[in-house]
């Protein structure tokens, strides 16, 4: 399952904004051992320009609005208090244009299938 959330920015928006082009995308894996795997993969990399933002999260199922987030890999837990497993990663996108976040948005996707290949080929 992948849901993503795009809002495009307006003139007025921009002026007030320094990154208003933003997308949310979310990611739903077999588990929360997987989800975690995923986001220590495709988050090692930092931006090449200090154009875009990528936040990184684990949360319950996509897109509810009051699901728990582990901010971290820490001792959060991997269970939110209603027992669901927090097995759905959550890439949110900043940008400063359009272009800028098209392109961070497909080579997160291309880093999301080479992870998923190793996933299937390797197991965990």
């Amino acid at each position: 399952l992948l849901t993503v959330t795009m809002i495009a920015a307006d003139a007025a928006a921009a002026a007030y904004d320094v990154r208003p082009y933003k997308c949310t995308v979310h990611l739903a894996l077999p588990s929360n051992h997987y989800a975690r795997y995923m986001k220590e993969v495709i988050s090692v990399d930092q931006e090449i320009s200090h154009k875009v933002i990528k936040n990184f999260t684990l949360v319950k199922e996509p897109p509810a609005e009051d699901c728990n987030v582990i901010e971290d890999g820490s001792s959060v837990g991997v269970e939110t208090e209603d027992g669901g497993e927090l097995r759905v990663l959550r890439i949110q996108f900043e940008a400063t244009d359009a272009k800028m976040l098209r392109v961070s948005m497909s080579t997160t996707y291309d880093m999301i299938n080479v992870a998923l290949k190793c996933f299937q080929e390797f197991g965990e």
